[in-house]
């Protein structure tokens, strides 16, 4: 009994019970209606049957004795009938049946063919044009554990700088997850491979990472239980002071819900939080000014719906670990989620990019013209996954004495920068923690979007630092 308080003391006092409660709500066909339907049939057909049994003619009234011809009436002989069945109150096959039926349902829908989000419920404009530039993503997430801070920082996510408008890792040095004051945030340029990050000392009494109740991430499931939180991320809003913020969503539709925008919460160093609506927040310049106002998990349901309909009719696919969308600055002022759809065949060309501004929630979707064709990140995955390198090693031996099969390298986030209006891919090669390297990131491949010429290939371990100059000097 008290091992089984401190587990539920454990589970509470961690937030894992949001886990739970979130799921109950966003997925109702693989929680409570089976077991709703399991009552209800149950209980139903007991009833029905019940009904069909006592109508006319169905009772078992007592049988008046069979007259035998020439007999007296004390010698008639009475027919012998059985007793009556008792009433049922539950069908247990009946309700079983109902429970699997639905949970069955739900698991196909959920797992194998999920509901999207409608196209009707998705704003968006149809465009004919990219983007000019955009601020390259040289640095993917992989990597960023390269530079000696980020290996003592979390929550490491990428948010605009409110100066230069330009993409920034940033990451809370030194955090506690039990809830203690955290050092500062450390900084690095996206696009910046060959300099070193910069730590900002502007720590928050209550650590952004810490997942106790007293947290910013421990408070927000206490207010939003039945919410998706997304991470939080951390800005330093260039006055040596700092904030962090946390984009949630809501679950709508029934049986089978779809997120959707609900909220940004706004946590400040004396942990202060500040809960806002979309509107409110899309009021706050300091807010808008970070991209980050509109959640992640929203721009990939859009993208996902937009994926599944009969006017852009393709798929995702995405690389090992880091799934789209990307956050892309494409100007000084704005930055877009952006999301590419290929076309539903191997290896078939692009058939839509999505672009949704990261701030305001504007969704634009550009649509390859007469002539124009850009090459899928299924190809573009094929490119890095073809290189001639050892990507798996069989070693010997787990528990029982066999051998078995790791996975020695990965190929992570093949995404688009654009220079002087031409697209280009950008797609590396990572190693698990089964390849002791020096570095995060092994190879870079520079990739030509519309023709799929493998234009640069950078060997971040063999060149060093060379290699990291002459990749970043080409978007220079």
């Amino acid at each position: 009994m008290i091992g089984a308080a401190f587990v539920v003391a454990g589970l509470i006092y961690s937030g894992v019970w949001h886990l739970f409660t979130q799921f109950v709500w966003q997925h109702p066909m693989l929680t409570w209606l089976p077991v709703l339907a399991f009552f209800v049939v149950g209980f139903a057909a007991a009833a029905l049957r019940n009904l069909g049994s006592s109508g006319p003619g169905s009772g078992n009234p007592q049988q008046a004795p069979t007259e035998i011809a020439g007999a007296s009436p004390a010698e008639q002989i009475a027919t012998p009938q059985a007793p009556a069945a008792k009433p049922s109150r539950f069908r247990f096959s009946w309700a079983a049946s109902a429970f699997m039926v639905v949970l069955l349902l739900g698991l196909f829908f959920t797992l194998l063919s999920p509901r999207e989000i409608s196209p009707e419920k998705i704003d968006y404009t149809v465009v004919d044009e990219l983007p000019q530039q955009s601020q390259p993503r040289l640095l993917p997430r992989a990597g960023i554990r390269d530079d000696p801070s980020f290996r003592d920082a979390d929550e490491i996510h990428l948010v605009r700088d409110p100066n230069s408008g330009e993409l920034l890792w940033t990451g809370e040095f030194q955090a506690s997850w039990l809830g203690a004051a955290s050092v500062g945030v450390a900084v690095k340029p996206l696009d910046d491979v060959v300099s070193q990050s910069e730590i900002i000392r502007t720590g928050f009494e209550h650590s952004v990472s810490g997942i106790t109740p007293s947290t910013l991430k421990g408070k927000a499931k206490l207010d939003h239980p039945f919410s998706g939180l997304q991470y939080p991320v951390l800005v330093p809003n260039g006055n040596d002071e700092a904030f962090a913020m946390e984009p949630y969503v809501g679950y709508e539709g029934f049986p089978f819900r779809t997120p959707y925008f609900k909220g940004v919460l706004v946590y400040h160093q004396d942990g202060e939080i500040e809960d806002l609506t979309p509107e409110e927040a899309a009021e706050r310049p300091e807010l808008v000014r970070t991209g980050r106002i509109v959640p992640e998990a929203v721009a990939r349901a859009e993208a996902e719906g937009l994926a599944a309909s009969d006017e852009f009719k393709g798929k995702i696919v995405d690389g090992e670990n880091n799934s789209q969308p990307f956050l892309t600055a494409i100007d000084r002022d704005t930055t877009v989620w952006l999301t590419i759809i290929n076309e539903d065949k191997a290896q078939g060309p692009v058939k839509a990019i999505v672009l949704k501004d990261s701030s305001t929630g504007e969704t634009k979707v550009w649509t390859p013209g007469d002539g124009e064709k850009l090459i899928s990140t299924e190809d573009v995955l094929f490119q890095a996954e073809s290189l001639p390198l050892k990507w798996e090693e069989e070693r010997c031996c787990d528990s029982e004495g066999d051998s078995y099969t790791v996975t020695l390298r990965e190929v992570v986030e093949p995404r688009l920068a654009f220079k002087d209006g031409k697209p280009y891919y950008l797609v590396t090669v990572v190693p698990t923690d089964d390849l002791a390297l020096a570095r995060e990131v092994e190879y870079t491949l520079l990739i030509d979007a519309e023709t799929g010429e493998k234009l640069d290939q950078f060997e971040h371990v063999t060149e060093g630092p060379a290699a990291d100059a002459r990749l970043q000097k080409f978007f220079d």
